[in-house]
């Protein structure tokens, strides 16, 4: 309302009237603009909105998500659907990278590209982004996931491939297939079933509660310097491999089962049941004993073979065939950690014995540690 139309019907306007009015006007406007601009402030200061996005898949797709810095967290469920979410991210894209010629069903390799605010301009950034993710994924997915900097927590799918440079990775209820590395951070497997390989360099190892989902699913474990804890393990193949850690493994034997153990200076300890049935082939150091609480029974040396005759030359021995080597699969290469070989300098000395009737194989090469056989 103009300030004539409030002093009309007076002959004569007031002068301080009019101030009056002009200054209630003026409190009023500046009172009005504070208020806009606090409530501006308070909404600058409110969390980043949520990304949400969700988008129908195949039931067993592979769906892979990599960021540069963040927690990834991951979760099957009974839903044929990716379902993604942040509260870092500016943007996330799905991007199919099956070719199908009906774009109409669901895919079944699909790439989560997560962008912040400083690649969301630029989508070939993909892996560059700064945030933290949740992911719930068909139970019968395999997802393929990475962050530099960041923890990682997978459960209840198919098959899982993750990788850290320095975070922990924890994986629970895969049912077949585990492939995980770190460079700075531990690694902890338990409930799952099916072919693992786990490598870490600066943490430790712990599998609990693993068992086979096929005859040929393999176990193998690596580090560097951490130590490694085998709990109630069922594959029928077990190679572990650590340079300067301890490696512990409780539980049952695989019947006709292969474990091997290779530590540089660590300790070989095996726990295993009272009516545990094994074969033992050792290579110890000369300074090092083997500790056991099982009855064994030493083999002798097998003889050397016989000298040459005149004229002939030696029979060369053939060669031992390499092991069958696990199947493998896609992995994000990235992470991999290559298990070292280390010779050592060591005399070394073999030791041959059985317990019971020999139905498992454990062979051990203890380079600096002790060697104990538990009862439990």
């Amino acid at each position: 309302m103009p300030v004539s139309a409030a002093v009309a019907g007076t002959e004569r306007a007031d002068p301080k009237l009019i101030k009056k009015l002009l200054a209630a006007w003026a409190v009023i406007g500046l009172l009005l603009s504070l208020a806009d601009s606090t409530a501006a402030h308070e909404n600058t200061e409110q969390p980043g909105q949520k990304i949400d996005r969700t988008m129908p898949v195949d039931p067993a797709a592979i769906v892979t998500l990599c960021v540069a810095s963040g927690t990834l967290t991951v979760r099957g469920w009974d839903k044929n659907e990716i379902h993604v979410r942040s509260l870092d991210a500016a943007r996330i894209d799905f991007r199919r990278i099956d070719k199908v010629k009906d774009a109409s069903k669901p895919a079944n390799r699909v790439d989560v590209m997560v962008f912040d605010k400083t690649n969301v301009a630029n989508p070939r950034l993909d892996c560059q982004a700064v945030a933290s993710v949740e992911m719930d994924v068909p139970a019968g997915a395999t997802v393929q996931v990475q962050t530099r900097d960041g923890d990682i927590m997978i459960n209840g799918i198919a098959g899982a491939y993750a990788g850290s440079q320095n975070g922990d990775i924890e994986i629970e209820r895969i049912t077949k297939l585990v492939e995980a590395g770190s460079l700075g951070g531990s690694l902890f497997l338990k409930d799952s079933s099916g072919r693992v390989n786990l490598s870490s360099v600066g943490g430790v190892v712990e599998v609990t509660n693993v068992r086979p989902a096929t005859d040929e699913d393999t176990l193998e474990v690596g580090t560097v310097s951490g130590d490694i804890q085998l709990n109630r393990v069922s594959n029928p193949r077990v190679n572990v491999k650590t340079v300067n850690g301890t490696i512990t493994m409780t539980g049952p034997l695989a019947k006709s089962g292969w474990y091997g153990f290779s530590s540089m200076s660590g300790d070989v300890v095996l726990a295993m049941p009272q009516n545990a049935s094994f074969q033992l082939n050792a290579r110890i150091s000369e300074r090092h004993e083997i500790v056991s609480d099982f009855p064994l029974k030493y083999l002798s040396e097998p003889p050397p073979a016989p000298p040459a005759k005149p004229g002939k030359p030696a029979a060369e021995s053939k060669p031992t065939p390499p092991d069958k080597k696990p199947r493998t699969g896609p992995i994000v290469s990235s992470i991999r950690v290559e298990r070292p070989t280390v010779s050592a300098p060591y005399v070394l000395r073999r030791v041959n014995a059985i317990c019971g009737t020999g139905d498992a194989t454990i062979s051990i090469a203890s380079f600096g540690g002790a060697v104990r056989l538990k009862k439990i």
